[in-house]
Formats: C-alpha cells, sequence, structure tokens
C-alpha cells in the first residue's frame, strides 16, 4: 500500500507542476495611468491604441492618413519634433514597391556620438483589420517609452523611434528607411515589436548572429523576459519576415519580440482595442523601455560575440549560456548515459539487446504517435466539413487536450505491453539513447534546441542511478528524489507542448508535432512514472481514454462559427477588362448562407490567374458575377528603345479608380532590369517566389500621378503587360441585393477587395 501511495504521489506531483506550467504566469499586471512617470503603464500606452486603431488604416486609404497625422501631433505633444520621410520603398526579396511614410523621432544622447539604438514598430495595418496588436500595440509602446524616456536623464547613446509604414504590404517603410534615410547609418541595435494575435507573453523570438552579449543584456534589463533560443533556430528556417530582417540586412544587430496568443483575431476585426491583452501590452512596453535604458547606455560597438542557449522558466527566470558549453553538455550526457548502461548491467542484468530494441521502439511510437494526431485533426476535420456545424479549429482547445489524452491512453496501453517483454531499466536506457542521439544532431544543427534535450536526459539518467526502477516498495525519500528529478522534464517540455499549440494550432501541422512532443516528454518522464504505471493496471488507459471521448464530444457540439467567433474568409469581385467578364471568388472551403448568395450552390473551385499571385496556396470558390462598368487601370508608353536583342520600356501606370495597390507583370519576356520611380526593384533571381517566364510586382499606395515604370528585357518583339488594380471593399452592383457580411463573418488578411484586370501589348 505504501508503494502504491508514493507511486501515485509522484504522479499527482507530475501532474500538478505540468498543470502549473501549462497554465503558465501569463503576463505582467498592466500598471495604470497612475503609475510613476519613469515606468511603462499600459493603461496609459492602451489610450493611444483607442485613438488609432479603430479602423483598418493600411497603407493608400484615408484612415492610414488619419492614424500617421494622429500620431505625428502626439509625438509633437511630448516635446520632440518628429521627422516624416516620404519615400518609395522597394522590397526586392517580395517583388513589392509602394509609396510610405515613415515617421522617425531622435532622442539625443550625451556623449556626442552619432552611434543609436533603434527602437522599431510600424503603424500600417491590412485591410482586414484595426491592427491594434499589430502592429499598433508595439506603435503604443514606443511612444508610451518615449514618455517615460523624456521624464528623465538623457541617456549615453541617441534613441531612435522609427514608427515604419507598409509593413503588411512587404517590409516597404524598413526598406525605404535602410535605403534612403540618413539617420540608418547610426544605428547600431535594433529592438522591434510585433504581434501575431491579441495575447500572450511578449517573447524574444530572433536575434541577430552573435547574440550572446545581446540575450546577456536582456537577461539583466528585462523585469520579466522571456524568450527560447529553439524558435530563434525555428525561425531561421521559416520563410516570415518583420521589418527586424531589413535591418540584419543592414549589418544591426538586434532582439525581435512578438505575441503570438489568439492568433484567432490576426488580421482580422477581432485586432481592436477592446480584445487586445494589457499584460501582453505591459510586457511588450517594459521590454522596450528597459532596452532602450540599457543600451541607452551601453558601448554600441561590441555587441558581437558567441550565440547564447535561452529559455524561460517559472519565476520569469531567463536561463542562457554560451553555445561553447554546447559539446561540453552532450559529452557529459553521453558518458553519464554509458555509466548508467553500466550500472544497470550490474544491477539489473540489463543487456545490451534489449536497451537497442527499447530504443527502436522508443523511435517507433514516436513515429506512431505523430501518425496518431495527424489521423485525429484530419478525422476532426473531415467531420466538421461533412456532419458537424463548421467551427474554427486551429485554436479548439478542447480537440487539442481531447488529442492529449488519446495520446496518453496510446502509452499507457503501449506500456502495459512492452514492460512484459522488455524490462523498464532497459526501455527507458533505449529511450535515453534515442535522447542522447536527439541531443547530439540537436547540438549540431539546432543548437537553440539542444536544451530541451540534454538536461531533461542527464535528469533522468541520475534518478535512473539514484532513485528510479528499485525493486520492492518506493520509500518516500526516493519519491521526493524523483519529484525533484522530474522537474527539467516538466519545466522545458510542457512549456514546448503549449508553445507548439500556441503558434502551429490543431491542424495537419500542429497536431503530429504535439504528437511528437508528447511521446518526448514521455520518454522523459519514464523513470517517474514507472512506478504508478505499474500500479494502475488499466486504470490510466482507461481514464485517458474516457477523458478523450468526453472532451471530444463536448468540442464537438460547441464548435461553431459564432459573433465571438467569425468564420474568416476573403471575398472578391474580380472583372477582366480585356474580355467584359467578372467572377465573385471566395476563400471559404465550405459554402454557408451569405457566401451562397455570391458564388450559388455549384460554384467551380480553381486559382485566379493574374488577380492573384500562382504562389498563393488558395483555390477559389468561383461563380460568374455581373459585370459594371468599373475604370480599368492604365499603361501608357512614355518611350520604347531596343537593340538587336533587348527592349526598354518606360511606362507609366495609373489608377483611375485610385485602387489602394497595383500589380504590374509581363508575360513569356525574360526581364533584365527594372526601375519604378527611379528605384532599382532588384534582380528578378532575387524574387522569393519567381515563376520562369513570368515577372511582375505589386504596388502600394500609388500617387494619383501614377508610377514610373523603366524595364528592359530580353526581347525584340511584342510583349503583354498586364495590369491589376486592387481597391478594399466590394462595388455596388446596379439591381443586385447581394447581403452585407452576417455577425459571424469577418473579412481576414487582405479583406474583401475589388480587382480589376487590363492587359496591353507593346
Amino acid at each position: 500500500m505504501e508503494n502504491r501511495s508514493t507511486a501515485w504521489l509522484v504522479l499527482l506531483f507530475v501532474l500538478a507542476v505540468a498543470g502549473v506550467c501549462a497554465l503558465g504566469e501569463g503576463t505582467p499586471d498592466p500598471l495604470t495611468t497612475s503609475a510613476p512617470e519613469d515606468l511603462f503603464s499600459a493603461d496609459r500606452a492602451l489610450a493611444y491604441v483607442k485613438a488609432f486603431a479603430t479602423a483598418p488604416h493600411p497603407i493608400g486609404s484615408a484612415e492610414h492618413d488619419r492614424v500617421r497625422d494622429y500620431l505625428l501631433s502626439q509625438i509633437t505633444a511630448l516635446g520632440v519634433a518628429p521627422e516624416l520621410q516620404r519615400a518609395t520603398g522597394v522590397t526586392p526579396r517580395y517583388q513589392v514597391a509602394g509609396s510610405v511614410e515613415n515617421i522617425v523621432v531622435r532622442l539625443k544622447g550625451s556623449s556626442g556620438m552619432a552611434d543609436a539604438v533603434a527602437l522599431v514598430a510600424h503603424y500600417d495595418s491590412v485591410p482586414a483589420g484595426p491592427g491594434a496588436a499589430d502592429d499598433g500595440a508595439g506603435v503604443a509602446a514606443l511612444l508610451e517609452t518615449l514618455r517615460a524616456l523624456r521624464a528623465g536623464p538623457p541617456l549615453r547613446n541617441d534613441i531612435l523611434f522609427v514608427i515604419t509604414d507598409g509593413e503588411e504590404d512587404g517590409l516597404l517603410g524598413a526598406s525605404a528607411f535602410a535605403a534612403e534615410n540618413p539617420a540608418a547609418k547610426d544605428v547600431r541595435v535594433v529592438v522591434n515589436l510585433e504581434a501575431r494575435g491579441n495575447s500572450g507573453q511578449s517573447q524574444l523570438f530572433e536575434t541577430s548572429a552573435g547574440n550572446g552579449r545581446l540575450v546577456e543584456l536582456f537577461a539583466e534589463a528585462a523585469p520579466h523576459p522571456s524568450g527560447s533560443s529553439l524558435t530563434y533556430d525555428v525561425y531561421k528556417h521559416m520563410p516570415n519576415d518583420t521589418d527586424m530582417t531589413v535591418f540584419k540586412q543592414a549589418g544591426s544587430a538586434g532582439l525581435n519580440f512578438a505575441f503570438i496568443g489568439g492568433w484567432e483575431a490576426y488580421h482580422t476585426p477581432l485586432d481592436n482595442p477592446q480584445l487586445l491583452d494589457r499584460g501582453s501590452l505591459q510586457q511588450h512596453g517594459e521590454n522596450a523601455l528597459s532596452l532602450a535604458r540599457r543600451f541607452g547606455s551601453a558601448d554600441l560597438r561590441q555587441f558581437e560575440d558567441r550565440d547564447s542557449v535561452y529559455f524561460s522558466l517559472p519565476g520569469y527566470l531567463f536561463a542562457h549560456y554560451r553555445n561553447r558549453w554546447l559539446w561540453p553538455l552532450a559529452l557529459l550526457s553521453g558518458v553519464l548515459l554509458l555509466g548508467v548502461i553500466s550500472y544497470a548491467n550490474g544491477a539489473w542484468q540489463t543487456r545490451l539487446l534489449p536497451i537497442l530494441a527499447g530504443s527502436l521502439i522508443h523511435t517507433a511510437v514516436l513515429l506512431v504517435l505523430s501518425l496518431l494526431g495527424l489521423g485525429f485533426v484530419r478525422g476532426v476535420d473531415w467531420l466538421h466539413a461533412h456532419n458537424f456545424a463548421e467551427g474554427g479549429l486551429n485554436q479548439n482547445i478542447l480537440y487539442v487536450l481531447g488529442l492529449f489524452a488519446v495520446l496518453a491512453a496510446t502509452l499507457t496501453t503501449l506500456y502495459t505491453w512492452i514492460r512484459k517483454r522488455i524490462a523498464p531499466p532497459a526501455f527507458f536506457l533505449g529511450g535515453a539513447l534515442s535522447l542522447f542521439v536527439l541531443a547530439v544532431v540537436a547540438t549540431r544543427w539546432l543548437p537553440g534546441g539542444s536544451y530541451v534535450f540534454v538536461w531533461p536526459l542527464l535528469a533522468g539518467l541520475l534518478a535512473t542511478a539514484i532513485a528510479a526502477f528499485r525493486p520492492g516498495r518506493l520509500s518516500l525519500l526516493s519519491a521526493l528524489i524523483l519529484c525533484a528529478l522530474s522537474l527539467p522534464a516538466l519545466l522545458l517540455l510542457v512549456p514546448l507542448l503549449k508553445g507548439l499549440y500556441i503558434a502551429l494550432g490543431f491542424n495537419s501541422v500542429g497536431a503530429p508535432l504535439l504528437g511528437v512532443a508528447f511521446g518526448l516528454l514521455f520518454a522523459m518522464l519514464f523513470p517517474f512514472l514507472d512506478p504508478a504505471l505499474d500500479s494502475s493496471g488499466k486504470l490510466l488507459a482507461v481514464l485517458t481514454l474516457t477523458a478523450a471521448l468526453i472532451l471530444s464530444i463536448v468540442a464537438a457540439k460547441t464548435t461553431r462559427y459564432s459573433p465571438d467567433h467569425p468564420k474568416p474568409s476573403m471575398l472578391s469581385y474580380a472583372l477582366d477588362a480585356d474580355t467584359g467578364k467578372a467572377v465573385w471568388a471566395s476563400s471559404t472551403n465550405r459554402i454557408d448562407s451569405w457566401t451562397v448568395e455570391y458564388v450559388g450552390t455549384t460554384p467551380s473551385r480553381s486559382k485566379l490567374p493574374d488577380f492573384v499571385p500562382d504562389w498563393y496556396p488558395i483555390a477559389f470558390l468561383q461563380h460568374e458575377a455581373p459585370a459594371i462598368p468599373l475604370a480599368p487601370p492604365q499603361a501608357e508608353l512614355l518611350e520604347n528603345s531596343s537593340d538587336e536583342a533587348t527592349r526598354t520600356l518606360h511606362l507609366r501606370i495609373t489608377t483611375p479608380r485610385h485602387a489602394r495597390t497595383l500589380h504590374v507583370g509581363l508575360l513569356h519576356a525574360e526581364v533584365l532590369s527594372a526601375t519604378v520611380n527611379s528605384r532599382d526593384l532588384g534582380k528578378p533571381s532575387e524574387a522569393r517566389w519567381r515563376l520562369p517566364g513570368h515577372w511582375g510586382f505589386d504596388y502600394a499606395s500609388p500617387p494619383v500621378e501614377g508610377i514610373d515604370l523603366l524595364v528592359r528585357i530580353q526581347a525584340s518583339g511584342p510583349v503583354t503587360l498586364v495590369v491589376v488594380d486592387r481597391s478594399s471593399g466590394l462595388p455596388t452592383i446596379p439591381g443586385g441585393n447581394f447581403p452585407p457580411r452576417p455577425a459571424d463573418s469577418m473579412p481576414i488578411h487582405s479583406g474583401d477587395q475589388t480587382m480589376v484586370r487590363r492587359s496591353f501589348v507593346f
């Protein structure tokens, strides 16, 4: 009875700590407007957000101009003179350009040197949402930081506040600042603030190379530091970019912060001031203010250092150490593994063959759990597409908990079967061998994530050598030792599971990775859970399977779109001025009572060539629409010159409808070089989504007089130019009776828009 009691004590401890780690500390308490003047106050910052993030304000919109003027007035009221940089921004990687208006403020330091710290956020939003979090929270944090710094003595170094424009259309403002603003050459270190959601901790998710000194200063300065080098190493291999990308390419050191909780709100009307988490805003601002002060008094020419491994721990602890320790730690774990294998051979007559078999079984189990996660989410998707109500699944916590329960039931059932064939010490050491291989692989190719494997492996091996797998009863002392040594796995793997759910969601990418991470956690916790698993028999499997069934049933009954959780989609009216034909096009996967009024009951599904780039990963539901007389974009040939193999075209492109963006493309022509408004569009080979035989670019916020395009092509005969202008909102159809969006539906990203296409042959 005592053995069962102590075994269940360890299990309850593990579950309790896992629960605490899963629930997390949340965000710091927001400070009110009565907070001391030298502190950051979320409520003071929120007043800015409530004033300017009331409606979508992408570049090229009237609301954008209102927000720009408001920000200029507030900065002036703080006692400093802002600079408004008007320029043509070009980002060759995204094949985009645009007319931008950056807001720049310089707080002079006491050193008299030009070296500067840049605090960066963007003030434009997407057409679909007000951008309270993305990136209104960042802009408001900068304004409140400016106020707090003005309330204290000058810092040693200059502080630049760079409020960029056109980030959502392709990092245009940052590109223009780096290319043309004289202050750009003074920037030594950048702190960028971003968001992909409306809640969660403001985490350090990206740094510049050689980040050891930067991470050290962040850990010293920030009152509530949060972040992970694993996230940074993964982010380096992702296609995502922020303004930080431009500054890093320009040679600046930097730290990039974002909160990503509640990403149902990302790029939608839900990204509004009312739903913005004040704690997230508080932590965002604390990071900006504390780093401004720390970097503002530091030597800005001594940041280059070895990279660091870093990760958050409960209590806002922030562990970090240089990469020079990675291979010694990996070697230590290997030596300890060999030592424990030798010890197990003497203590339990554990042979090498069962250990190798255990390693293979652990690998197979991870594969099974990954496939189980994929099958679970695909099954849920299918049921909601064909039988159940349509609803948001990406952030559905009930289904995720149901998946975890299924995984736990699977693991406990497999354990019962495996225990009869392989002794528990051999099974764990087999898993430890697999973990050691993963630790070595991570140390070599994913160094920022090596901590996930090394520290739990060391703790599990120590537990095996000291207290785990002992015959007879489990003493209270041994149980306490097991509880203590279970902490590394719990403190590192449970936040990883939570982070995967928040970042990736419940989908065909996230669910398999959740399965693998859950399996790794089980392997690391096996020495601590073995007594409880042994004494419980089939009880834990039955309990977890029952929990999975209950959670899934409740999720199925409660998952549905509603005014609180609207269905996101994009609806477009696309008119081909060449043919005089138009279509409605919807991004939704399933026809609903609103979409059917536009696309009918039997729409086709395909891409929208020319109107939408071929690389865009959506096939649209389409149906014929009434063609209405909308003025198409215009292309005027100003100059045409040629030699034997090339032609140079000088064109003026305009949008009589004053559309927000223009797309300009050349078909079946090899472009050698191009400029827009005298700015080089870059080499076609630099483009991220280059298609052979197709060249094009988008221009955001074209001026009334149009854009000036000079393009040199490798061709001597006629060429076809395609121009598409895109404006926000749907057109009024004479005699039509098309309903507005209902409360349980919302636009996302570029939102509902009207597109007109016209081609020209020159």
